[in-house]
């Protein structure tokens, strides 16, 4: 993989993620108190974008293989990181692991991946799912 591939499209989800898991290692009580319920609209956004990232990586990746699964792999992902962030907030002072945080993280997923279907669907290439690059994803 070229350096520039590797950060124009691989490099993202990487600090996208880091990102995450630098939030979610802020203490409990150092957190600002938010409206009742915009948390779990913050965790869709920021999953939604991990999504994104993650299947823009994938989808763009060298190997027709991994390109073809992307939308699969990028959903699988985004779940897996959702709960490990999850877990990781069992071990911060003032967290906890929700059910309903890891419902909203999958829910972005889901959400983006939604969107990105209907988007290719309308614009004719729904029909062989090809991405960018002809790659079947």
């Amino acid at each position: 993989m070229g350096k520039s591939r590797f950060v124009r499209f691989t490099l993202p989800p990487i600090v996208w993620a880091a990102l995450i898991f630098i939030e979610s290692s802020i203490p409990g009580n150092d957190i600002p108190e938010t409206p009742h319920g915009t948390d779990k609209l913050v965790h869709i956004v920021i999953y939604f974008i991990f999504c994104w990232l993650t299947f823009r990586a994938l989808s763009n990746a060298p190997s027709r293989v991994v390109a073809q699964m992307s939308f699969f792999i990028a959903i699988v992902l985004t779940i897996l990181y959702g709960f490990s962030d999850e877990f990781h907030q069992l071990f911060v002072p003032g967290r906890s692991a929700d059910v309903y945080d890891l419902t909203a993280d999958s829910i972005g997923g889901f959400l983006f991946l939604v969107i990105a279907l209907f988007q290719r669907y309308r614009s004719g290439k729904g029909k062989n799912l090809h991405n960018s690059n002809g790659v079947k994803s």
